[in-house]
């Protein structure tokens, strides 16, 4: 898969996800296998997702640098997951998550597409 394919595969998540109401999303080919996606979603029930992810799409995909941020939209934190290595104490290192009180948990390598699926257990009530 090339980085536009990827691209249009994220694309095609976030269209047909019940919980986004507006997606503004950006996306920078560095190279055919390379990219940086950037936006925003507007959630149900007053939530926002910030992204941000460099990708590099061949020979297999790989989320280089990542930040999933999941806030309400008057500001406050809910969850944000990222893997930028600065909490080597954490098994999952350097993949981590910071819930709403930025208290450090170990996390699964996250991408677009995981986080809609745990999207419904902050934003549903």
């Amino acid at each position: 898969m090339n980085a536009r394919e990827y691209y249009q595969q994220i694309q095609n998540a976030l269209s047909s996800n019940r919980l986004v109401i507006t997606s503004d999303m950006s996306f920078n080919e560095v190279d055919v296998d390379e990219c940086y996606i950037r936006g925003s979603l507007t959630l149900l029930n007053s939530f926002r997702l910030h992204i941000a992810e460099y990708t590099l799409t061949a020979p297999v995909l790989n989320r280089i640098k990542y930040r999933y941020h999941l806030q309400k939209l008057d500001g406050t934190l809910v969850s944000r997951w990222d893997n930028v290595p600065h909490h080597p104490h954490i098994a999952t290192f350097p993949h981590h998550c910071h819930d709403a009180h930025e208290d450090i948990h170990p996390s699964a390598p996250m991408d677009i597409l995981a986080i809609l699926k745990v999207l419904p257990s902050f934003i549903i009530a």
